[in-house]
Parts: C-alpha cells; structure tokens; sequence
C-alpha cells in the first residue's frame, strides 16, 4: 500500500530529476567569463557512471585549438582568461553549426569560437557549438595585417587581434607572423577583437634554376606574385596549382605548376623552351593629353603606336595635377588599346601629394619589386630569334668588362634589397643559425644575418637542405633603433 509520506517522496524526486535536466536544456549563450558552474552535481557512483549523454556542470565560451579524432579529445580556449583545457567526446556528444544545423568533429575548425557544455569531474564534452553571437569569415583574401598595431583589415573593417590568438594551419598551431598575405583564412572573433584564425590555403616556395637569360625579366605567379627575376631567388607563392609565366625581352616560357603548402618546388630554366620574340603595338588614349608615360623606367612618345616587346612591363603615368598611377601590363598580341584617365588633384591637397609622390618614388627604388630596369639593352638582344631550348650559359664573345658589372649590379639588387643610404640602423636575424636568408624573394646571406632598416613589409624566408622552409612577415617600424629577431628551428624533413 503506498502511503501518502510515499508518494510525496517520489514526487519531490522527480521534481528534482526535471529540474536538473531543465537546466542542461538552456540555450547557448555568449559570455566573456570564465567557465560557470551551471548546475552543481553532487558526486554519485551511480550518475558518474551512467551514460553522461545531455548532462553537463559547467558552460564556457571558448576557441578551439586541436582536435585528435583518434583519441576522441578536443584542446579549447577559454576566452576570458585564455586558459586552455582537454575535454574527451564520444558518441553522445552533440555538435551544432551556428544555424543549429548538426556537425561532426571533423567538420568542427580549429580558430572557431563556440560555446561548450561539459561535465567537469569527468571532463566530457556533452555539446558544442559555433557560437552564433561571433563575428565569422570564411575563406578570406581580402584582408590585410597590421602586426605592429595588432589589427586585421577585412574589407572595410578593422579588427584588434587579440594577444593571445589562435592561428592554425595545416593542423599545427602556429604564430601570426607566419600568415602571409596572400594565404587564404577563415576567421573568428567577437565584437571589435578576433580570437581564432584557421588557414585555408597557405603558401608554398619556388627556386627558379638556370634563370641567367630571364634575370631582370619578369616572373608572374598567377597574378597573385610579380616579381623581378633576380639571381638565387626563393618566391613564396600561394598553395595552389598555378600557371607560372617568366618573360625577358620579348621572349617568354610558361608552365602550370602545383605547390603543395610548406613545400619548395624547384622550376629548372634551362630545359623550357622559349618563344621567339614579339613585339605588340599599343595604342595609349589618356586624359590628360599632355599626361607623361614610362614603360618599366624608359620615358615613351604616346602621341604615336608604342612597340613594346611582348610580357609583363611596369606603366606609370604623371600629369602636373593629377594622381599617378602606377600598374602592369601585360602584352601578348599584335595590338592592343590601352585608355586611362586621370583623377584630378584638389588644390589643397596638391603639395601634400607631391612630396607624397617623391616619398611612393623612392621606395619603389627601393624594393626589388619596383627597380627600373636599367640594364644595357644592346646585351643578348634576342630579336628576330627563333624558338630553341634556352642556353643558360653566357655568350663567349660578351665583353668581360660588362659581364663584371653586370654581375656586380645584380649582386647588389638580389642581395640587398633594403637600400637606404641614409640609414645607419639595421634589422638583425639572429637564429636560427646556419640557414639561408631570402628576403622578398632575394638572398640575402647565411644567418646569422642583418640589413638596413627601412620602415616597410616585408617576408623573410628561411631555408636550409633537408629541412622545412619557413616564412615570417615582418612590418619594419620607423623607430631610430636596431631590429633583432630570433626564430624557432626549421623542422627537419622526413626521409
């Protein structure tokens, strides 16, 4: 017979069974706190043991660092304290998109913010989801980095990074400086500060071999890098399979490559075969009419058809009262027209864009990328030549009084790209030691190493036989004072 102390007995107990799993029903919310104990749970043999599916004693904003699918284990971040801590997931965990759409752990990034629910004496994961309350981009090119002033540009928008961000790519956390600007990113953050970054696509490296007949041509990387060819040069360039286009004079070889991230591929010269040299008419309709034209350094008459040699050249145009505008071209058929228009200039703002415009000269003469090409034009002049397998070796009957200077010059762009003959402080790499130094694509020497500082971006890329190459993006500041750097080991290659 059951009585009725009996039946309030079991009233309250399941009272109390509700209650408790009322609380596991909360929504997710945003928080800036630290971990919260939601419901507190007695410890009990019985529950601890029990299928914990839906059960949970703590709530956490958090960003996700790693994940082991083998081991069922998931790293967070806390995104208060930065604190970070391993949970363990089975089947009973429950995942979520921000749309309350179902994901699986592998679909989960690493660099997402979520909110987490879990049992904390046993450290399980019952439910995880993408925050919605964060700001969130994916797959991202349109950006740009700020490093000394710890932002990040996404379009029209300026973020804070925050001090302790997570960046992850291919798997492996790793640091800010590592991110190079045409590397493809999905980023989270909230409000006005981003916590997680994950790299889509990253950045592999190209050695050019045999390059001697294309040194101060042109190379383009599927127009996301143009660069000058200098000698010994190692490119970073965009993971990716890419059409890869080196032009000098005229003549011109082209090849579709794939680069895997982290990996150097070397393109051998002296097997391709080149095309003859070209020559295309262009036709330049521009506004103002008195506006002046230089193609890759050299002054041109516009008023008439300009030849120029087929590939890649540099165009930059001036008119007293206008803006400049400086871009390339490209040349590849008989004719083409070519039509700018210039933006006048507003009178208050004319002196302040003229010393503006000396300032934007002097650096373009101070980065490989922007040199003019001053070379003597009458050396190896390939015109009217046919199509043949290229010849990497200089002609015997070349002076050896231009092959000198020549060789001095090129010593001096490739291998000093940060001129400054005003400055007197230097950037110092000092480890890791014993490895070659590439900046901006040019070698610079054996760490450890230094250059003139002058305030700018640039890439430094480490490499050494049998080891993973490395890039960093350094933003040179313009404090009257040394640069030192030091960086982590390149990782040895497997056999």
């Amino acid at each position: 017979m059951i009585t009725r102390k009996k039946i309030w007995t079991i009233a309250v107990a399941l009272l109390t069974v509700m209650f408790l799993f009322a609380g596991c029903a909360q929504s997710a919310r945003w928080t800036n706190q630290p971990e919260q104990d939601v419901t507190e749970i007695e410890p009990d043999t019985t529950i601890n043991d029990m299928n914990r599916s839906g059960i949970y004693d703590s709530e956490d904003a958090a960003i996700v660092v790693q994940k082991d699918l083998e081991a069922g284990t998931i790293q967070l971040q806390n995104i208060a304290s930065s604190r970070r801590y391993t949970l363990s997931y089975d089947g009973t965990t429950t995942a979520y998109d921000k749309n309350d759409q179902a994901l699986s752990m592998e679909q989960l990034k690493e660099g997402s913010v979520v909110t987490v629910r879990f049992y904390k004496p046993k450290k399980a994961l019952a439910y995880i989801k993408e925050n919605p309350d964060c700001v969130s981009y994916k797959e991202v090119q349109n950006y740009s980095m700020d490093l000394r002033k710890g932002t990040l540009t996404i379009g029209q928008n300026v973020y804070n990074i925050s001090a302790h961000v997570v960046v992850v790519s291919d798997g492996k956390e790793t640091d800010m400086m590592e991110v190079n600007q045409m590397d493809v990113l999905s980023v989270w953050g909230y409000k006005n500060m981003i916590y997680g970054i994950y790299v889509e696509k990253g950045h592999g490296y190209l050695r050019l071999q045999n390059e001697d007949y294309f040194v101060n041509g042109w190379i383009d990387i599927g127009d996301r890098v143009i660069r000058k060819v200098a000698e010994d040069m190692l490119l970073v360039v965009p993971e990716g399979t890419h059409k890869v286009t080196v032009s000098h004079k005229g003549s011109s070889a082209t090849q579709e490559i794939t680069f895997a991230r982290n990996e150097e591929m070397a393109w051998d010269l002296g097997e391709i075969e080149i095309t003859i040299v070209q020559k295309g008419t262009v036709i330049f309709t521009l506004t103002p009419m008195t506006a002046n034209v230089t193609i890759d350094g050299k002054e041109v008459d516009v008023s008439k058809p300009v030849e120029i040699e087929y590939g890649l050249h540099r165009m930059h145009i001036t008119a007293e009262g206008y803006d400049a505008v400086a871009q390339y071209i490209r040349v590849a058929e008989p004719s083409a027209n070519i039509a700018v228009e210039l933006e006048k200039i507003e009178e208050e703002t004319q002196e302040a864009s003229s010393e503006k415009k000396d300032t934007e000269e002097k650096d373009m003469s101070e980065k490989d990328i922007d040199q003019e090409d001053k070379d003597d034009e009458d050396d190896d002049d390939e015109e009217g030549t046919t199509s043949k397998k290229y010849q990497s070796k200089t002609s015997d009957t070349e002076d050896e009084d231009t092959k000198e200077k020549s060789s001095e010059k090129q010593d001096e762009d490739s291998k000093d790209t940060v001129v400054s003959s005003k400055s007197k402080y230097k950037v110092y790499i000092d480890a890791p030691d014993g490895v070659e130094a590439y900046l901006d694509g040019n070698y610079i020497g054996i760490t450890p190493i230094s250059f003139k500082k002058v305030p700018g971006n640039y890439v430094v890329t480490l490499r050494k036989t049998g080891y993973q190459p490395r890039s960093y993006t350094l933003q040179i500041d313009e404090e009257e004072k040394d640069v030192n750097y030091s960086f982590t080991d390149l990782v040895k290659l497997e056999d």
